[in-house]
């Protein structure tokens, strides 16, 4: 590869965002893992200090040393409500990121290289796959098909425009430039 700045950057065939997909595949989970285990503690946080707070409505303390020791075990209820919705979320999410980016790795590899149309396939199969394992209700899990095509579409469309940029068009457009060019032949 020359260092020229006018030459096209070099990429492989599966590669999205600049990482192979089993580096992909890491670091999308490991994202997802925080993000969920963040987003889980926070919620859960706030779930146990409500919870808390209904348990003992009916008999809230009425002194200082009372009140003292109601926060004292309501942070301690927080802290372990955080700690469990962590756990809870991040194994959620993380586990509904890492099917996306192993089916889009599957899908790419069936293509012969990564296109939108893997990140649709992989966003359509996981918004399939949370319909049937959290046995949403039908209009829900039209929702939820309709959220993974939109996400699929947005990382695709983001991707195909990072080959574009690199000089690599994607693979769509090259077979329809050829079919055009059949056609005026």
């Amino acid at each position: 590869m020359s260092s020229h700045p006018s030459s096209p950057i070099q990429l492989s065939p599966y590669e999205r965002l600049r990482l192979e997909p089993d580096d992909r595949i890491a670091v999308m989970s490991l994202l997802g893992i925080t993000v969920g285990a963040l987003l889980g503690g926070f919620l859960g946080g706030q779930h146990s200090g409500r919870q808390y707070l209904a348990e003992r409505a009916h008999r809230l303390p009425n002194t200082v040393q009372g009140w003292f020791f109601y926060q004292k075990w309501k942070n301690y209820r927080v802290v372990l409500g955080a700690m469990k919705g962590s756990v809870r979320y991040g194994a959620k999410v993380g586990g509904c990121v890492l099917a996306y980016a192993l089916v889009e790795a599957a899908v790419d590899r069936a293509l012969g290289g990564a296109q939108i149309g893997g990140s649709l396939v992989a966003g359509l199969a996981t918004a399939v796959g949370v319909g049937r394992i959290a046995r949403l209700p039908r209009s829900s899990a039209g929702r939820a098909r309709l959220a993974g095509l939109g996400v699929g579409m947005l990382t695709g469309a983001t991707q195909d425009a990072v080959h574009w940029r690199a000089g690599r068009p994607p693979a769509y457009l090259v077979w329809a430039q050829q079919k055009k060019n059949e056609l005026i032949k």
